[in-house]
Order: structure tokens, then sequence, then C-alpha cells
């Protein structure tokens, strides 16, 4: 059930406005949402954009163009901020289009209609709790699927107990879920060369994830459908009840699912015990591996040169884990599992010619990553105890300190570099120097 509303510009006015400046009116938040109706961040939608307020976080409402005109679409149930940022919106896109009327369900009404409209809404609103709480208790159904507007969430008697029958309770039950700080699990669909499909979901490592107790297509149907799977580090693909009967669980986030954090032991685990090929008749059963705990993941760094349009290359966010591979092998920090997989490391870290970012980025022993098993127990002591963000004085805070140095103090804070300067300074021996003279130090300390 939604609430239609259209504004129309009257025929003396000229002039667009944007999705942006429309947002900006109320001070709301914006975002497209995708395929599975989880939000795009900051992005206009192709077909509708949700605007929603980020300081109560509810189900928000959706709002495009047509021949000109405004187009709302307000969800009910909703929250009162949702409803009343909705009619606030609608009043001053009047304003600007010099009307005093606008249509709301097929009918024109007045801005003096505003009030009613808004007591309206929030009547239906409870109303359609009070029906949830009632199909609930009598098992009409188990749950309700509710589109809010950071993803979907699912309703049962547990959650309705929480929200108490109440706009306010609903309010603050939206928010606190939407509020936390997760990663909301979708899968994404893959087709087997026999036309059978398979789900795949994507859970990185020591990452809070909200997933589904049983996956299912929200709103559709996938023919020739398999299974679901999880991949996880370092690629091993898991079957999904496998998954959800090992993975750590870190609570319910709401009636269809929970909250899991995957950690070394979970992992070693499902590469030990779970990986597959999946096929189209039977999975096959392979040896996956797991190179331990996360220590640096490169992607974090290239990714930021294209995602904040930063004019250097990619293949930058890996000088730093270049430089501590190469000095960790020189120190004899390596272990041996890593030689086994990588025969040529020795050989590929002494020459100066050579780029080893390369090697971090192509082979699958690092994809683009360095872990816990690259090194040997000494080395991992090290990593553990200098290899560490945030902290002010871990090698992190050291490659910043040298791209300083390198940059010079005002270019390093350039706005171009955006914060970013360490992907700027250019990788070569002279770098691999000057930033090893970092580690050392911290070395000596450390032995």
């Amino acid at each position: 059930m939604a609430v239609q509303i259209k504004i129309q510009q009257n025929e003396h006015h000229q002039g667009e406005v944007s999705i942006v400046q429309i947002a900006a009116l109320q001070n709301l938040s914006y975002g497209a949402m995708d395929v599975e109706y989880c939000m795009i961040f900051d992005k206009v939608g192709d077909n509708y954009t949700v605007m929603y307020d980020e300081n109560s976080v509810g189900r928000g409402f959706e709002v495009w163009f047509a021949d000109g005109d405004v187009c709302i679409s307000l969800p009910l149930p909703n929250t009162e901020t949702d409803i009343r940022n909705a009619y606030a919106v609608t009043e001053k896109i009047c304003g600007i289009f010099n009307v005093d009327s606008f249509v709301c369900d097929d009918e024109f009404v007045t801005l003096k209609h505003i009030p009613q409209l808004i007591e309206n809404n929030m009547n239906a609103s409870l109303d359609a709790l009070k029906r949830m709480d009632a199909e609930l208790s009598n098992n009409t159904y188990q749950s309700f699927t509710v589109l809010a507007a950071m993803n979907p969430i699912n309703i049962g008697k547990e959650q309705i107990d929480e929200i108490g029958g109440t706009l306010e309770g609903f309010e603050k039950f939206l928010d606190r879920l939407q509020q936390m700080n997760l990663f909301y699990a979708t899968p994404k669909y893959y087709k087997l060369d026999d036309d059978i499909v398979f789900g795949l979901f994507f859970i990185g490592e020591n990452v809070m994830a909200v997933v589904p107790e049983k996956p299912y297509v929200p709103f559709g149907k996938i023919d020739n459908l398999k299974g679901y799977y999880v991949r996880v580090p370092d690629g091993n693909e898991v079957p999904y009840s496998d998954f959800m009967e090992h993975a750590t669980k870190m609570g319910q986030y709401d009636a269809n699912h929970v909250i899991v954090c995957l950690t070394e032991k979970d992992l070693a685990f499902f590469a030990q015990n779970c990986s597959v090929a999946i096929g189209a008749a039977e999975d096959k059963k392979v040896d996956g591996v797991y190179w331990g705990k996360m220590i640096d993941n490169g992607r974090t760094h290239t990714r930021k040169v294209k995602n904040m349009q930063l004019d250097t290359e990619e293949l930058n966010g890996l000088n730093h884990l270049a430089v501590f591979l190469k000095w960790s092998e020189s120190k004899g920090l390596i272990s041996q599992k890593l030689y086994d997989a990588v025969p040529k490391l020795k050989e590929l870290c002494s020459d100066p010619e050579f780029d080893l970012r390369t090697l971090i980025a192509e082979n699958p022993a690092f994809n683009s990553c360095l872990r816990g098993d690259h090194f040997n127990k000494m080395g991992l002591y090290f990593v553990k105890d200098f290899y560490r963000f945030n902290v002010g004085t871990g090698y992190p805070a050291c490659v910043d300190a040298y791209a300083e140095k390198v940059l010079g103090s005002e270019k390093y804070n350039c706005e171009e570099y955006k914060n970013e300067a360490y992907l700027f300074v250019p990788y070569n021996e002279k770098y691999y120097k000057g930033l090893s003279r970092y580690i050392d130090r911290e070395w000596k300390k450390y032995k």
C-alpha cells in the first residue's frame, strides 16, 4: 500500500528541479535501490530515487519525474518522520512550481489539506501494524517483508512485539536495525552450462554480515535454481547449509536473518571440510585454501583510485604491501607455505627490476592481500605488533609519514590528493629503500 502524490508544474513556471535539489529541500539523504532492494547511497535511480532521513532511518519515500511533474510514492505503513518529510517536500515543491494544489491518490487537494493527509497516513500505518500483529498472532503469516530505506526487513512475532503497536515503536525498530554497522549480504546468480542456476553470497573475514537463515528469491521466481553457496576467503565456495551450520553467529537481525562474523577458525574449517566445486549434477568436494587472518586487503587501497577518481594508477594501492613483502623475505620472515605456493618468490623479491605489485595482484596465493599464513612464526609476531592500523605508530602510519617526506607537506596535503597522498608516491627501488628504513627501525626495537 502506498500513497501516490503528483505535483504538476504551473504552465507559467519555467525551469527544472533535480533529485539532488529536492532532497536538499528537507535535508534528506538519497539513493537508488539495487535488484535486491538494497540502497546504493548517493545515486539517482533510473526509475525512482529513495529519500530518507539519516537521523531516523525508516522506509523513506520514492521520488521521480513524469513529463516535468514531480511524483512521490509514500509506502505505508511508514514512520511519522517519513510521512511528515514526504509532505514537507511536497509543500516546498509546490512553492517552487508556484501552485497551491497537488494530486494525491488521483484527487486534487490543496496545501491546507496536508495536516489531515498526514493524520490519515499515520492512522493507516497504525491500522496496518495492528493487522500484521493479528495475522502473526493467529499464524496466518509467519513474517512480513517490509522494504525499508536501506534493505528489506522481515517482521515476525518477536519484531512486532518490539514495535508495540505504535508508530514511535515502528520508527525506533526500523532505525535501530538500519543504523547498525553491518553488511547486508545478497546473492548473485550464475548459470551453469546446462542452464542450471545457482545463487552465490560473498562474505569476507571479520565482517559483521546479515545473512538469511534460509535463502530465498524475495520477489519473483528463478527457474532451474540448484541452490545457494557462499564464497569465503580465499575463494572457497561452501554449500549454504554447511555455512549456516558452522559460521559464528552474533545474534538475530530480523525474523529471517542472522548476523554472522567469520573468524579464522571458521574459514580454516570451511577450507578443510566444506569447500566444493559447484557442478551441474553433483558438487565435487575439493581441498580448499585459506591463507590465514587478513593483515592488509590491497583491494581497499586500489579501489580508492577508481572510486575517488584519483589521478594515479590503481596498482599504487599495493606499493606498501610490496615493500613489506620484499623486506620480510630479506629478513627470513616468510612461511614455507608461501615459498611452496610461489617457488620463485625469493628470486623475484631480490630482483630490483621485477614489480612485486603484479605478483601480489595476480597470484592466487595473495589475491591482492597480505595474510597471516604468508609469514612464519617470528614474522607473524612482528606483523601483529607493527602492521596495525589507526594506532599512530604502526606500519600504515609509517607509509603516510614517508609519503609526506617524499612529496613535501604542501603537496601531501593538497586538495588533488584527497587525503590519500600515499597513493601518489612512485613505486621503484628508491621507494623500497626509503620506506623499508622505517620497518628496519621498528624491527630493531622489536628484536
